[in-house]
């Protein structure tokens, strides 16, 4: 995974940039437009880039700042050819820029009517999985934690505290709390649909095999979900996107609080109680975990860099 990178920069600043930019090995071709852009004013630079050099030429971009506004847009290449560099091409490095992977962070963890609709309807699976049979069970347990994007706005508060920005970090805590709140009060309010239907009893969800995982996990339940949490930041910040739904699953926040919203609806303070604890575990893994990962990648990969918004 390559990327195109697009910028405009105050013509006092593009001259000196084309110049440090053009000697750079990463940097595969380069197209300089003086005056091209109306807005911001200013010249228009044009780069393929390989991807362990994403960094570097962010950062040269980001000096540009000092004589004016700037405007940046990355783009993932899926094919380069370069004369004479292919094997660089080819070896090249597949760790997504900051902007990018807070990006997509930002995009499935922000409120908004989609994101809620998504939290419900997730909790609501995995209540009407918990008081199914085994096999149907297992479905929609892993259909729930596909659904609800449950674990894009910890991982995003996770990102926010490395940051330090207190701005990020408020706008996290508030998609956290109300995702989950409306998450928990779906799953409750699908448990009393279910209970007027005759289909979900407290004896059912007390011999639900999915509700003891929750409720009473093991090491290995533990070692799963620790495992999940790691994954999910080595997923989300390496391209690998499409096969997230691994590390989701191997986590237990929809069910865990969908459980903590079916026993508030219905008056059960213990499984209210242990839903809660296991949904608090869970975001303790991945702020924790997931956050060790961030924090690793910075030092190794990404030179301490700062974003450049």
């Amino acid at each position: 995974m390559h990327h195109q990178i697009d910028v405009t920069v105050p013509a006092a600043a593009a001259d000196d940039l084309v110049a440090e930019l053009e000697h750079h090995d990463g940097v595969l071709a380069l197209t300089h437009q003086r005056d091209g852009s109306v807005k911001p004013p200013g010249d228009v630079l044009s780069l393929h880039v390989l991807n362990r050099s994403v960094d570097d030429v962010l950062g040269s971009v980001g000096r540009a700042r000092e004589h004016g506004p700037i405007t940046v847009a990355t783009v993932r290449t899926e094919s380069v050819v370069a004369t004479g560099m292919q094997d660089a091409v080819e070896d090249d490095a597949d760790e997504s820029p900051w902007e990018e992977f807070e990006r997509t962070l930002r995009h499935h963890g922000r409120m908004s009517t989609n994101y809620l609709a998504l939290m419900a309807l997730g909790g609501a699976i995995a209540v009407a999985g918990l008081v199914s049979p085994p096999v149907p069970q297992a479905l929609a347990l892993a259909a729930s934690a596909i659904v609800a994007p449950a674990f894009e706005p910890v991982a995003k508060l996770a990102v926010a505290a490395l940051r330090g920005s207190l701005h990020r970090i408020r706008r996290a805590l508030v998609s956290v709390v109300v995702g989950y709140l409306v998450l928990a009060a779906s799953g409750g309010v699908a448990f009393l649909l279910l209970r007027a239907l005759g289909m979900g009893t407290p004896e059912m969800l007390a011999t639900s095999e999915g509700v003891h995982m929750v409720v009473d996990p093991t090491a290995a339940d533990w070692l799963v979900g620790a495992g999940g949490a790691l994954a999910g930041l080595v997923i989300v910040t390496s391209f690998r996107e499409a096969v997230l739904a691994g590390a989701l699953i191997a986590l237990a926040l929809v069910p865990a609080a969908a459980l903590f919203g079916v026993g508030i609806l219905t008056g059960d303070g213990t499984l209210a109680l242990e839903g809660l604890q296991r949904t608090a575990a869970d975001m303790g893994l991945v702020l924790v975990l997931g956050g060790a990962v961030v924090l690793v990648k910075d030092r190794l990969h990404h030179g301490h860099r700062r974003p450049l918004a």
